[in-house]
C-alpha cells in the first residue's frame, strides 16, 4: 500500500477505529513513512486523549474500549502521549526490556529533533506514588491536569487506583524516612530476565540487545544537551523528573537538559550487588567530574563523591544530586509536574519561538539558509520555565535567578535585603531554604583521603581504621561528631564487603581510566560495555552465582496500598572471592583491557 493510501485511510477510518487498531495502523504508517525499526512499536505512541491497553492485576485488560477480560501479553513499560505542543514520556515499568530500551531511543532521537514540539518530559506517574506503585487502574497515561472528567473508567479511586490518605503517607515519611514506599523510577532493565532469557552465554546477543540500546538510549537523552553526540542534531531540550530511585542504568533516563529533582529523588548504584559494573551510561565518566560542568564547590571533592557513590552503595537524595551536578534544579513537591505539563502544553513549538521575520530574499542576493534569525529566542521560555517552578538550581539560583544568599539580609540570612521598604512586605521577603546541604559532599570531604587510596583494599584499610576510632571517643563529652564519624566510615566499610569483590575492583579501574584528561563520554561508554558483558559472560561468575541464588540488592519495599510492613530483599553473599585482596591483578585487567 502507498503512503497516499495509508494517509486516505487515516483520514477515512480513524474516527471509527478503536484505539488498538488505530495504533496499529499508525505504526505501519511510521514504518512506510520513516523506514522505522520494529523496536519503537514497543513504546506506543498516541497524540488524541485515548486509552492505551495495559493489564490490570488479572493480566486482563483494564482498556474500556477492549473487550472485558482480554488477555493483555505485553504490557507496555512507557508510553508517549501528546501533551499540547510538549510530549510526555511515561514510565510505567522500573525496568524497560532491551527492545523497548531500543525502541525509546529511536523514539526520543526523533522528538528531540521535531521542531513542531517544544520538548520531551520524562516522568515516572506521578500518581504512583500516591497509590504505592498500583497501576492496575491506569487506562489513560493522561497528565493529570488533563484527567478529571477525561477517562471513560474512572471508579471511586481514580483511574489510578486507591490513594494513600495524607495521614498515611506523613507516617510512612516519619517512620521509615524518604523513598520507602515511593516507587523505582528507573533501574534500566531487569539483570535477572537477561539471565532467564539465557542472553547473557552469547556475547554478539548481548551486545547488540542489550548493550548497544543502553548506549543510543544515553546518548539520544544526552542529545537534547550536547547536539554533537548525535548525528541528527537535537532541537528542543529533554526534561526529567525522577520522583523516586533511580539505578545503575536507569540513570540513562537523567542524561538530559534539565533533571528536576522532587524531595523523593534519589540516585543509587547497586550492580556490585549482582556481580555487575557501571552499565555503558557513562558513570565512569561522569562521576570524577562531579561539580565540574557547572563549577560547584563540589568538584574539589568529585573524584572521592564518585568513588563513594560507587564502590559504598551510598544513596544521593535530591540535594546531593544538585549540589554535585547529578541533576540541575530542586523543584521540592512532585505536584509540580502538574505545573510543568500544563504550562509547557501552552509554550509555542520550537519553530513558532520566534520574534524576528526571516530577512527577504532579494533578487541577485545569496541566502543563508543556515542562518537563524531567531536563534537566540529558541528554547528561553522553556528554560524559563523550569527556573520559575524551581526551588534552586545547581549554581544556587532560586526561582527569581537571584543567588542563594547574595541578597538576603547579612544579620540572619532570612530575609531579602530592602530595595523598597514601602512596597515590600515582610512575608514577601522570607527565604525558605537558606543554607544548600549536601551530606555526600560532607561526607566525600570528610572521607577524601581514604577514599582516593589507590586500591580498593587500601580504601578499606582507611575506613577500618576511622571506624576503630570510635571506642576511642564514645561516651567522652564533645566527641559526639567524632563517633558519628566512626560509625559512618563503619557502615561504608560494611556495605563494601556485601558487594562482590571482583565487580568493585572492576568498577574502581574504571573510575581511575574515566578520569584521565584525555579521556571522553563515548571511550568510556564503549569500556564500560566491554568490561560488563565480560562479567555477564563469565562462567560460574558472580553475576551467575547471584542470578541462581533468586536473592535480591536489599531493596526496600511495601506490603499492599496501606501497609507500613517493610519487606526487604536477601542480598547475596558467595562470591567467588571471599574479599577484594583475593581479586588478582590479571583477574581485573582480564576484565578491562582492551575496553
Amino acid at each position: 500500500m502507498s503512503m497516499e493510501a495509508y494517509r486516505k485511510a487515516a483520514s477515512r477510518l480513524s474516527p471509527k477505529l478503536s484505539p488498538s487498531a488505530l495504533a496499529q495502523l499508525g505504526n505501519s504508517m511510521e514504518q512506510a513513512l520513516t523506514d522505522a525499526p520494529s523496536s519503537v512499536y514497543s513504546i506506543p505512541e498516541s497524540v488524541r486523549h485515548d486509552a492505551f491497553v495495559v493489564s490490570n492485576k488479572s493480566g486482563t485488560t483494564s482498556h474500556p474500549f477492549e473487550e472485558a477480560g482480554s488477555e493483555v501479553k505485553n504490557n507496555p513499560g512507557a508510553v508517549i502521549r501528546s501533551i499540547g505542543n510538549a510530549r510526555r514520556v511515561f514510565l510505567l515499568n522500573a525496568s524497560l526490556s532491551p527492545v523497548e530500551l531500543d525502541g525509546l531511543s529511536h523514539r526520543i532521537r526523533a522528538l528531540a529533533s521535531n521542531d513542531a514540539i517544544n520538548s520531551i518530559l520524562v516522568a515516572n506517574p506521578l500518581e504512583d506514588a500516591e497509590s504505592n506503585c498500583d497501576m492496575s487502574e491506569n487506562t489513560t497515561c493522561l497528565s493529570s491536569f488533563m484527567e478529571e472528567g477525561e477517562s471513560p473508567s474512572r471508579v471511586s479511586g481514580g483511574p489510578w487506583g486507591d490513594h494513600l490518605s495524607d495521614s498515611m503517607k506523613t507516617l510512612l515519611h516519619e517512620n521509615y524516612g524518604e523513598g520507602l514506599a515511593m516507587p523505582i523510577v528507573s533501574t534500566g532493565y531487569d539483570a535477572r530476565s537477561i539471565y532467564d532469557a539465557g542472553m547473557h552465554k552469547h556475547l554478539d546477543q548481548l551486545e547488540r540487545e542489550l548493550m548497544v540500546p543502553l548506549i543510543s538510549l544515553s546518548k539520544a537523552v544526552r542529545g537534547s544537551y550536547d547536539e554533537t553526540i548525535n548525528s541528527s542534531p537535537s532541537k528542543v531540550p529533554l526534561i526529567s523528573i525522577p520522583n523516586g530511585l533511580t539505578t545503575d542504568s536507569g540513570y540513562s533516563l537523567l542524561l538530559g537538559s534539565y533533571v528536576l529533582a522532587t524531595h523523593s529523588t534519589s540516585l543509587k548504584i547497586l550492580n556490585p550487588l549482582r556481580g555487575l559494573a557501571f552499565d555503558p551510561v557513562g558513570l565512569s565518566y561522569l562521576l570524577p567530574r562531579l561539580g565540574w560542568e557547572f563549577n560547584q564547590t563540589s568538584k574539589e571533592y568529585s573524584k572521592a563523591c564518585g568513588v563513594l557513590l560507587a564502590l559504598t552503595g551510598y544513596e544521593a537524595n535530591a540535594e546531593d544530586m544538585v549540589a554535585t551536578g547529578l541533576a540541575t534544579h530542586y523543584i521540592g513537591s512532585p505536584y509540580k509536574l502538574n505545573i510543568v505539563e500544563r504550562a509547557l502544553s501552552e509554550i509555542n513549538s520550537f519553530a513558532g519561538q520566534a520574534l524576528r521575520p526571516k530577512p527577504k530574499s532579494l533578487h541577485g542576493r545569496e541566502q543563508d539558509d543556515g542562518y537563524d534569525v531567531n536563534e537566540d529566542f529558541r528554547n528561553v521560555a522553556v528554560g524559563n520555565l523550569i527556573q520559575y517552578i524551581s526551588e534552586y538550581d545547581v549554581a544556587k539560583a532560586d526561582e527569581y535567578g537571584c543567588y542563594l544568599r547574595d541578597d538576603l539580609d547579612e544579620e540572619t540570612g532570612l530575609f531579602l535585603k530592602d530595595k523598597d521598604p514601602s512596597i515590600t512586605l515582610a512575608e514577601d521577603r522570607i527565604q525558605m531554604y537558606g543554607e544548600v546541604f549536601s551530606e555526600l559532599v560532607s561526607w566525600g570531604a570528610t572521607f577524601q583521603e581514604a577514599l582516593l587510596e589507590p586500591t580498593v583494599e587500601g580504601i578499606i584499610a582507611r575506613l577500618e581504621e576511622i571506624a576503630a576510632t570510635k571506642a576511642e571517643f564514645e561516651g567522652k563529652s564533645g566527641c559526639e561528631e567524632d563517633v558519628m564519624v566512626a560509625e559512618q566510615a563503619g557502615s561504608l566499610v560494611t556495605n563494601m564487603k556485601q558487594r562482590s569483590p571482583l565487580a568493585l575492583r572492576t568498577m574502581h579501574r574504571l573510575l581511575q581510566q574515566g578520569a584521565e584528561t584525555d579521556e571522553t563520554l563515548e571511550t568510556c561508554m564503549e569500556r564500560e560495555k566491554t568490561s560488563q558483558m565480560r562479567l555477564f559472560a563469565k562462567e560460574d561468575g558472580d553475576f551467575v552465582r547471584w542470578a541462581e541464588s533468586g536473592k535480591g540488592v536489599g531493596l526496600v519495599g511495601m506490603k499492599g496500598v496501606a501497609s507500613i510492613i517493610k519487606d526487604k530483599e536477601e542480598t547475596f553473599s558467595n562470591w567467588n572471592h571471599a574479599s577484594v585482596k583475593e581479586v588478582t591483578d590479571d583477574e581485573v585487567e582480564e576484565i578491562v583491557s582492551d575496553a
